[in-house]
């Protein structure tokens, strides 16, 4: 697979984290990033679904006027 190198400047204490997730897995950093970056794209994309079927839902949803709602109301 043909990959792209990414610069990205990141807080001291993640860079930590990652650092000693690498030792403790024995995996490389960009393993690891990898494998967290696919993770969070997924999860992006999956709220990007929810919320665009979401939207399309409320979109098809019949609006009952007010005076119609009472009447029913008073009619049970």
């Amino acid at each position: 697979m043909e990959t792209k190198m990414l610069d990205a400047h990141i807080p001291l204490p993640l860079a930590e984290r990652l650092d000693a997730l690498s030792l403790d897995l024995a995996l490389p950093r960009d393993v690891i990033v990898t494998e967290a970056i696919a993770a969070w794209l997924d999860s992006e994309e999956r709220r990007r679904i929810v919320a665009l079927r979401t939207i399309a839902a409320a979109n098809t949803i019949v609006v009952v006027e007010h005076d119609r709602v009472i009447d029913w109301a008073d009619s049970l």
